[in-house]
């Protein structure tokens, strides 16, 4: 009776460790930068809807749910509000970090798999005269075949993400960083 007593326990603190976090295999790390590829080029040239596109459909039924907005609606509202504020910035040097990427696995509750890993990202923007160094964590999400991206720059977006994406709550992500370029 000792020894099923003793693997039960193991068992279940087994269970109650978070994930561990590991490479990306080839073929994912592959398609993960293709993917950040795209995002990247759609900020740097302005292309709204290819940056909606790109939010996790899960984050997007939350913003509808929260807006009562059906969710194709919500994507169109999103672009025209992205839209106007991809026209007001400039937007260069864009980079993303993906020499030192590890990946979790989690399993949500209606039994999808999602891979993730948060992306260092940079970029210069200029805004109404003023000129800006950012570096921002960017929570890259694969659930199927494709990478999804969302900002977690701030409280707010965390809650969201962890609204949609139960796992990452509580969970603790790099700070954003903002320096004014002179």
């Amino acid at each position: 009776m000792r020894p099923i007593r003793l693997a039960t326990l193991l068992a279940a603190l087994l269970l109650a460790l978070p994930a561990a976090a590991r490479p990306l295999a080839k073929a994912e790390a592959r398609a993960l930068d293709k993917a950040i590829t795209a995002y990247l080029d759609a900020i740097a040239t302005g292309n709204a809807e290819a940056v909606v596109a790109a939010m996790p459909p899960r984050v997007v039924a939350i913003f509808a749910a929260a807006t009562g907005l059906e969710q194709t609606a919500l994507r169109k509202t999103l672009v025209e509000q992205t839209g106007a504020l991809m026209r007001g910035t400039k937007v260069t040097d864009l980079s993303a970090d993906q020499s030192a990427l590890d990946a979790e696995d989690e399993g949500l509750a209606d039994g999808a798999s999602v891979a993730w890993v948060i992306v260092p990202t940079a970029f210069v923007s200029e805004m109404d005269g003023k000129t800006a160094r950012n570096e921002q964590p960017l929570l890259a999400l694969r659930e199927g075949k494709a990478w999804h991206f969302l900002r977690i720059d701030g409280p707010e977006r965390r809650e969201v993400a962890a609204l949609a994406y139960p796992f990452l709550a509580g969970k603790e992500f790099p700070e954003a960083k903002t320096t004014p370029v002179e």
